[in-house]
């Protein structure tokens, strides 16, 4: 079989959240054709007990552990050396060095998920070795965006981020073969911001399992007793998420309990951050942390509710409801992927 390198900035397994998902369909579906040397990041220790699902269908697993806080320390750097801080938030020299041995082999492919991960696989290749890079969504998009609602400093570091970055996409994706997106939206709007490299953008559409995510299945009701449950799900400690609930929380939960006294709102996902535990205390609000299956709350909500007010590409957790047959309410910004 053919050699691929395969470049992930979250371990791709378990397939338990949106990014993740992602990757995991693309080195599943990669690994039946190629012997897949797989490099990644593990953001959460508990990962690690994943590893052999992992060896078991590639041909070598390389995980660096990444601690949040050390990361964003070290990010920090980028402003001395004029990179965008995500570069050294997700450097590491013992990953770096395996990548560079994997490359001397002159694999046939290079897969990078998430731009940052493209730094791994910079410089001169081997003639016969073709790069695609899977950005997702456009990131540096979203860091404006991320600005634009921030106050002062962070507004400032934000907003230099979204130009650093922006050009370091523009650079990979002129120097690599293919550049993918999640949607047509967000593949239409890199070729505007990056036209030098649109005759190599294209996208990958997300989908969803409808045999997992079905509507024909039974659950007990997980949800505590009371009224129609308004769920949200979701990484909680991802910053549009933690906004979106938020904002949910306290400025719609208000009007609607004010004419359906025990609507509820339920924040279902993992790692809550205090200010999304903090939301606990308000009337009708449930926090339940992680869990480990969203179907049931899904199955029982009375509607599944998007609140996301900074969104970027398609959002899984509209497709799983959607599968699962329950009522959406959205922001435009959920909804325009």
């Amino acid at each position: 079989m053919r050699d691929l390198l395969f470049l992930a900035h979250r371990i791709p397994y378990p397939p338990d959240k949106g990014d993740k998902i992602r990757s995991w369909n693309f080195l599943r579906h990669l690994a039946q054709r190629y012997r897949v040397h797989l490099g990644a990041f593990v953001d959460d220790a508990s990962d690690f007990q994943h590893l052999a699902e992992l060896q078991a269908i590639c041909a070598d697993v390389c995980l660096a552990p990444l601690n949040p806080l050390v990361a964003r320390i070290a990010s920090l750097r980028g402003l001395v050396q004029g990179v965008p801080l995500s570069l050294p938030y997700y450097r590491d020299a013992r990953l770096m060095a395996w990548s560079r041995g994997v490359l001397a082999r002159e694999p046939e492919r290079v897969f990078v998920f998430s731009s940052p991960m493209a730094q791994y696989a910079e410089g001169p290749v081997a003639p016969g070795t073709r790069r695609i890079v899977d950005f997702v969504d456009v990131d540096s998009e979203k860091w404006r965006e991320y600005a634009e609602r921030k106050a002062l400093p962070a507004r400032l570091i934000y907003a230099r981020e979204a130009r650093a970055l922006l050009a370091y996409e523009r650079r990979i994706a002129a120097a690599f073969d293919a550049s993918l997106f999640v949607s047509t939206a967000e593949a239409e709007l890199f070729r505007q911001l990056a036209p030098e490299a649109a005759s190599k953008v294209t996208h990958v559409d997300n989908g969803v399992d409808t045999a997992y995510f079905s509507p024909e299945r039974t659950y007990d009701n997980p949800l505590p007793a009371g009224g129609p449950a308004l769920v949200f799900t979701g990484q909680m400690d991802y910053w549009p998420n933690v906004d979106a609930v938020a904002f949910f929380a306290r400025e719609v939960l208000p009007l609607i309990r004010a004419q359906q006294s025990d609507a509820r709102f339920v924040i279902v996902g993992s790692r809550p951050t205090p200010e999304v535990r903090a939301l606990g205390a308000l009337p009708g609000v449930v926090v339940t942390g992680r869990v480990p299956d969203v179907r049931p709350y899904l199955a029982h909500a009375g509607a599944a509710v998007v609140p996301l007010r900074i969104a970027r590409g398609v959002q899984n957790k509209l497709l799983e409801a959607m599968a699962m047959g329950r009522p959406e309410v959205t922001t435009t910004r959920a909804h325009e992927g």
